[in-house]
């Protein structure tokens, strides 16, 4: 009795000695001028990014706007929720309630008057006036922030600078023209993810949360980018495309049950993940392992060699004896 095994894999191709960091390198060479000759040709122009210092010099009553409702508290993430604070204005969910307040902001204090008080350190002259401002009570300086909101309203710009008529505002003018400066100076930025305690970590967080609320949507909507228009489906630049990649993201927002639920959020990301566990998990779980023998993809890859005449048929391995044991 003899077994016969192919062994064309091992036996049936001629060995050649191979430098494959050569072949490795060369490669990364190669895909590394195709992806920058790509670019050059067929690369989608760049969008002029939403940043502090571009809003503070196209939009200076915006800008004090977006500043003074971060000093009142009104701002969209002054009263945003879990996981910045324990305000309610975007509680979605128990889930988000149960999370809890991961990345505490007091946007008063961190967007505002400590970025005032660095530039405080620059220009001594403003100091007495951010003092005056922080010894008021509460309730007179929020008397000053409603007037001067409601001032706001009827606001002009003259030389670059935000005039609003007559009226009891007590230093928040000075200091939302103070803080116009710092964000037209580019230094805003800076000042708002600067940790006070270690000099060379920074944080971003403050930074992308500041322009949070009017600024991102009067930018966003010209575009169709906001989320009832499947925003991130659609192109930043007329002509080109989108992230197409995301559109099964998107899909799964469009469901009922996950539109409408008030966790909108947590369902779709527990729904792909879900799916990731299902893929990564697939040689484990019963009937669903045995997928792809079902779907016989692999009948197709290998129909060519299975159908070759006999021919063509490799050589054999002829075991004998008592050697047909070891297999």
């Amino acid at each position: 009795m003899s077994i016969k095994l192919h062994d064309d894999v091992v036996k049936n191709y001629r060995m050649v000695p191979e430098d494959f960091v050569k072949h490795l390198f060369t490669t990364l060479g190669i895909v590394i001028a195709a992806v920058l000759l790509a670019s050059i040709f067929f690369g989608v122009p760049e969008k002029q990014p939403l940043t502090i210092q571009h809003y503070a010099q196209t939009n200076p009553i915006g800008f004090e706007q977006v500043a003074l409702n971060a000093l009142d508290g009104k701002g969209r993430i002054a009263n945003y929720g879990p996981p910045y604070n324990n305000g309610t204005g975007n509680v979605e969910s128990p889930i988000q309630k149960a999370v809890g307040v991961l990345h505490p902001v007091n946007t008063a204090q961190d967007f505002i008057l400590k970025p005032l008080s660095m530039a405080a350190t620059v220009n001594p002259g403003f100091g007495p006036t951010l003092n005056a401002f922080e010894s008021a009570s509460a309730k007179t300086q929020s008397t000053w922030e409603t007037n001067y909101n409601t001032a706001l309203a009827k606001a002009h710009v003259v030389n670059g600078k935000v005039v609003v008529p007559s009226g009891n505002y007590g230093p928040v003018p000075q200091l939302m023209s103070e803080g116009l400066a710092l964000g037209k100076s580019g230094l805003y930025s800076g000042a708002l993810i600067r940790n006070p305690k270690v000099v060379t970590r920074f944080d971003n967080q403050n930074y992308l949360l500041f322009l949070q609320g009017a600024p991102l949507h009067q930018a966003a909507t010209p575009l169709q980018l906001l989320g009832e228009q499947w925003g991130i489906a659609h192109p930043a630049v007329a002509g080109y495309p989108a992230a197409w990649w995301m559109t099964i993201p998107t899909w799964i927002y469009q469901w009922g049950f996950v539109a409408n639920s008030p966790a909108a959020d947590a369902v779709a990301l527990a729904i792909g993940f879900l799916f990731w566990l299902a893929l990564a998990l697939t040689p484990w779980i019963p009937g669903w392992n045995k997928l792809p023998r079902y779907l016989g993809v692999h009948k197709l890859i290998w129909k060519n060699f299975y159908n070759r005449e006999p021919a063509d048929t490799p050589p054999a391995l002829t075991v004998k004896g008592d050697e047909q044991n070891a297999f």
